[in-house]
């Protein structure tokens, strides 16, 4: 080659190398490849407090994801979601209660097989969750929390009778409210003065052995006879164990005024009576049970990823770190203030004076089908109300039965 060519190839290669350099130096072009930026909405009802470590620890520790979470009041949570997905303007993961998937599972991406099945959330978590957020071998949800209903008990109304340990199951509790009783426990009314009491009730039906529920899915109250009886004879003045009149003011209120010595309710229930008075000694201990067979009820809240969602298996790998890692199943169980749902967090608080009978009963925890949760839960509360009122124990249930079916 000419030296006068060979001259002229090595300015244009020099001129082109400075050339790539400038580019690369002022970044506008890159030799490495450029990460998508995925950004997530998570709707939920929690307040913005609980999730703002959450989110900020998430997306330092992930910088090609954003996670922005929007708070929606419990009371218009599930209206404004529906509306919402209805619009085409959903988010990308939303929180649903455990009790929800039979009316909101056509709206949900199911987790990707290498996310979760129902093998790994059994191994997780409770049993109850499996068979509350999975099927066919298939996760629609993960679990944030675990609740479940407890004996809560006011100390100095226990140390005033001489009451030295509360009852652990029900025919001692029975004998304490016939040793003493007005206003000994809220047991026997309906929704309309225990919250929960569908619940309560549900569960002493659970206790005894009635299927809740038949091969149909249809609601099946055979055997029930015996808990509702049992549970409506505490506020049957002919009874002899009369303790509940069924009137205002709630069993909230008065067990918050200290003028309730029990009542059955949620970890939940404990925080709200703390903030509405903190000078109560309020005691925990497990809900009563039938002799060998120990079955509770839990409550709790999950995430879920919307099938409208453009970004699912991202969504998903986010519900999955941080419900399935203890440490960050940790953090959003102590920014909530609730009892974890993880399994190796259960065995790290079973102890805790706080949480711990929450977190232990949830393993007995078993599920209640409800097709539609707030019908069933005011038909329940109607039966209680017409066996009050007269109507025999057999024909309120039939009646339960024909509602629902």
């Amino acid at each position: 080659m000419p030296i006068e060519k060979k001259t002229l190839w090595i300015a244009v290669g020099f001129t082109a190398l400075l050339l790539v350099a400038i580019l690369l130096a002022t970044g506008t072009i890159s030799l490495t490849k450029k990460t998508k930026k995925v950004e997530l909405t998570v709707w939920g009802f929690d307040t913005p407090r609980t999730w703002e470590k959450i989110t900020t620890q998430y997306n330092a520790e992930n910088p090609a994801m954003t996670i922005t979470y929007r708070a929606i009041s419990p009371l218009n949570y599930e209206t404004e979601l529906v509306n919402g997905m209805a619009a085409g303007t959903g988010p990308d993961i939303f929180m649903i209660m455990n009790t929800w998937l039979t009316r909101h599972g056509n709206k949900i991406a199911p987790a990707p097989q290498d996310i979760a099945t129902t093998a790994t959330v059994d191994a997780l978590f409770p049993t109850t969750v499996a068979q509350e957020y999975t099927a066919n071998g298939t996760a629609y949800a993960l679990p944030l929390h675990m609740d479940t209903y407890a004996l809560i008990y006011n100390k100095d109304i226990f140390d005033a009778a001489g009451i030295t340990l509360p009852p652990n199951n029900w025919l001692a509790l029975q004998d304490l409210v016939k040793k003493l009783g007005k206003n000994v426990i809220a047991l026997g009314g309906s929704e309309k003065t225990i919250e929960g009491a569908s619940d309560i009730l549900a569960l002493m039906m659970m206790q005894g052995g009635v299927p809740m529920t038949g091969s149909d899915g249809a609601t099946k109250l055979t055997g029930g006879e015996g808990a509702l009886s049992f549970y409506t004879k505490f506020a049957s003045p002919k009874s002899g164990y009369y303790t509940w009149d069924n009137k205002a003011p709630s069993a909230f209120e008065r067990f918050a005024q200290g003028k309730l010595m029990m009542l059955v309710g949620t970890h939940a229930e404990v925080m709200a009576l703390r903030a509405a008075n903190p000078a109560l000694r309020i005691g925990i201990a497990p809900l009563p049970q039938v002799p060998d067979a120990p079955v509770n009820l839990a409550t709790y809240a999950g995430l879920s990823v919307w099938i409208g969602s453009a970004q699912s298996k991202e969504a998903w790998q986010f519900i999955k770190d941080l419900t399935t890692t203890p440490e960050n199943a940790l953090l959003y169980a102590t920014s909530a203030n609730v009892p974890p749902a993880h399994r190796a967090l259960i065995g790290q608080f079973e102890n805790d004076p706080v949480v711990g009978v929450f977190v232990r009963q949830a393993l007995t925890a078993r599920p209640w089908y409800r097709a539609n949760e707030g019908v069933t839960r005011q038909t329940f509360s109607d039966m209680i109300e017409s066996v009050l009122k007269g109507t025999t124990i057999t024909n309120a249930l039939r009646a339960t039965e024909q509602t629902l079916r």
